[in-house]
């Protein structure tokens, strides 16, 4: 995944920034309509060679440009203003630029030197203010008579029309009168010029006082308002002095001054054979984007693309951590539950062990205590019962060890202990026993009572061998005995 997204946004990256020379080739000329009297037409070169005409209604200008090589073939441009729709179309050895009105109008076309650009304002005679009569005259010399244009924005501007100041102060500047300049053209801006040469006219002068930060100031207010037009300041050169500070006062007598206007009204917004290039309306195409824009687009996608990406990182690694968080706990039971079980059989094992031990422990104990609670005149007594039946026993066996077949039954280890255990007692209590039948109880009697006390005997057990005595001698109560003490155990 993101490998696919870096591929995305390397792609998005050629297509934009490889067209970038391309699209700064093709997008010359392209077309403005701002305010909805003007018309501006850019190049990347100033045209010094074309012509304009009206046609007969007044309602189409058709402009030929001369000289200007470009890959756009055509384009247009529509409004909502007395200039409905610009078309400009690229034929073999010129340009054509026409312009529609929705009603008829007189027009000035004017060249922007630092936007290297031709301005189109088309106006109603009829409407005309003097100030802005005085600015239309100036438009119409200022490409033919630089004196008669620079008296008639003198005139305009003393009645403070804003754009009229723009063209004085540039006439200023060109005859290197830089002082003069600066003070129509900072004048111009406070009065609402609407002309973007301005701030780049302010620049140059402002350059040329040395005053940096300024003259950025003014080239950021130029950019921002002109996008991707490059700046460029214009030569200033004292050859024009002349020609723009000429003596003109005998060419405008006040009495002459409405004749002379009606004959420049009808001399420049007529002719006598207009010249109609193209009538038939080009289907508008959509302007294509600047640098400026392109730039914004690629880094908007960028951002996009970026947030996308971390967004899926991520959730990718809080899922992983949900899933070691799973893991890890199940590890855990795992081991709780292997701990609890191994010392859950460790305990059964242990209880079982011991349930083992006291199975053969207890037969043990109970035979040592059965044993250690007869007394040893009983022992004695049971001993000699035992020794006759294992007599008895063995003569019966070896007379019929021919007859019967020598198949024997396994005694159980527990049983085989016990009897074992109960032999190695009857061997001690044999061996007490015989230390006792040596001594002369009659004769002996303190040393017979001090070897009772080492062995744990007190009176009352002699007084029970003499009743062991007379039970002897009774075989009744002996087999009774026998059968009550002995037989169970036997069984």
């Amino acid at each position: 995944m993101l490998k696919g997204i870096l591929k995305i946004l390397f792609v998005i990256f050629l297509i934009l920034f490889t067209n970038i020379p391309t699209f700064a080739q093709t997008n010359y000329p392209f077309m403005t309509i701002n305010p909805l009297n003007r018309l501006i037409i850019y190049f990347n070169k100033l045209p010094s060679d074309y012509q304009s005409y009206l046609n007969s209604s007044k309602t189409l200008i058709s402009i030929i440009v001369n000289g200007i090589e470009t890959k756009v073939k055509e384009d247009s441009i529509s409004s909502d203003g007395i200039i409905s729709k610009a078309t400009f179309k690229k034929l073999t050895n010129h340009l054509e630029i026409n312009i529609f009105l929705r009603s008829p109008r007189g027009y000035t076309i004017t060249p922007l030197d630092y936007s290297n650009a031709i301005m189109v304002e088309v106006f109603d005679w009829n409407s005309l203010s003097p100030a802005e009569e005085n600015y239309r005259m100036g438009l119409l010399s200022f490409t033919s008579n630089l004196a008669v244009a620079r008296k008639y924005f003198e005139r305009a501007f003393s009645n403070n029309h804003a754009n009229s100041g723009y063209f004085l102060g540039l006439l200023y500047l060109k005859a290197n009168e830089i002082e003069k300049a600066k003070k129509i053209l900072q004048q111009a801006e406070s009065l609402g010029c609407n002309i973007p040469d301005l701030f780049s006219a302010l620049a140059q002068v402002y350059d040329i006082e040395n005053e940096k930060k300024i003259a950025e100031d003014y080239r950021s207010k130029f950019f921002l308002q002109q996008r991707f037009v490059k700046y460029h300041p214009i030569p200033i050169t004292t050859e024009l002095r002349d020609s723009i500070f000429k003596e003109v006062s005998d060419l405008f007598p006040e009495e002459k001054n409405s004749a002379t206007m009606k004959d420049n009204n009808s001399r420049d917004t007529t002719t006598p054979k207009p010249v109609i290039i193209s009538e038939k309306e080009i289907q508008p195409k959509k302007v294509g984007l600047s640098v400026f824009e392109r730039i914004l687009i690629f880094f908007g996608t960028s951002i996009l693309l970026l947030s996308i990406l971390l967004t899926s990182l991520y959730l990718k690694w809080r899922k992983e951590k949900k899933i070691r968080e799973v893991k890890r706990k199940f590890e855990n039971e795992l081991l709780k539950q292997k701990y609890s079980a191994s010392s859950a059989l460790a305990a059964r094992l242990y209880k079982k062990s011991e349930e083992a031990a006291k199975e053969q422990t207890e037969p043990r104990r109970a035979q040592t205590s059965s044993l250690n609670a007869i007394n040893p005149e009983i022992k004695e007594l049971a001993e000699k019962i035992i020794d006759s039946r294992k007599q008895e026993k063995e003569e019966e066996g070896t007379n019929k060890h021919e007859i019967r077949t020598p198949k024997q039954a396994k005694i159980p280890l527990r049983i085989e202990k016990a009897l074992q255990i109960q032999k190695e007692q009857i061997e001690l209590i044999k061996k007490k026993i015989s230390k006792l039948e040596n001594i002369d109880a009659a004769e002996q009697k303190e040393k017979l009572e001090e070897i009772a006390k080492n062995f744990g005997i007190n009176k009352s057990s002699i007084l029970a061998r003499k009743n062991i005595e007379a039970i002897e001698k009774n075989k009744d109560f002996t087999e009774k005995l026998f059968n009550k003490f002995f037989r169970k155990a036997k069984d």
